[in-house]
């Protein structure tokens, strides 16, 4: 345990301070993990702060601002095979969401709501990683959009078509400047303006409906730092 605190602590320290993108990408993605090891996301897709408590993290607290809806990923050691029970206490009331996790993997725990019910749905993410290339990965966590398509605006040419609900796909792009919306039968969600893309640089997108209001937002994808 010892030996990937000590990784973790090397690589977070760069992450959490270099602004550019790019270069978080090949210490995020190129990260091996010990046999048994995963790394673990939250995101928060509800209408209110959600707080987050478990047996194998620490606490943690998701607000509804954006970026601050998505945590940082950290490690759960010898995950593989155990029962991680999860609790979540939204607008008053906790619920108990027990999932499972392969070795080896990154995932992220999208909380969302179904009808009257807080749910947490996990998926394991894509990791493929091109450094001469930009990678955009697009989650669908709007419940009121069963299928939705990431595309260029104004064209509509779909980038990242069809992702279901809950669901995540990724593909690199080549380097260019990148306006993008969400499409969801009829409706249309953003534009959101990535700036110019650069080789190396990763991006995750996010469509959510909290409350019924369909957004789409950026993040960045980071690894907590040992103890927070």
């Amino acid at each position: 345990m010892r030996r990937i605190l000590l990784l973790l602590a090397a690589l977070a320290a760069p992450l959490a301070a270099a602004p550019p993108v790019q270069a978080q990408a090949p210490m995020l993605y190129e990260l091996r993990l010990p046999d048994g090891f995963a790394l673990i996301r939250y995101a928060n897709g509800l209408d209110g702060p959600a707080s987050l408590r478990s047996d194998f993290d620490l606490p943690r607290e998701l607000g509804t601002e954006d970026a601050a809806r998505i945590s940082h990923y950290f490690v759960v050691e010898n995950a593989a095979g155990k029962t991680l029970d999860l609790r979540i206490t939204h607008a008053g009331a906790t619920t108990a969401h027990p999932f499972r996790v392969n070795a080896n993997t990154f995932n992220t725990v999208l909380l969302m709501r179904e009808g009257n019910q807080v749910v947490a749905r996990l998926l394991e993410d894509t990791t493929e990683y091109n450094r001469l290339r930009a990678r955009l990965t697009f989650y669908n966590a709007a419940p009121n959009c069963p299928t939705a398509t990431l595309a260029l605006d104004p064209s509509g040419r779909a980038v990242i078509p069809n992702v279901p609900v809950p669901g995540m796909q990724a593909r690199t792009v080549a380097p260019a400047a990148a306006r993008l919306r969400a499409q969801c039968g009829a409706q249309r969600v953003g534009p959101l303006d990535l700036g110019r893309l650069e080789a190396g640089q990763i991006a995750s997108l996010w469509l959510m409906s909290p409350g019924g209001r369909t957004i789409l937002f950026t993040s960045r994808d980071l690894i907590a730092p040992p103890g927070r």
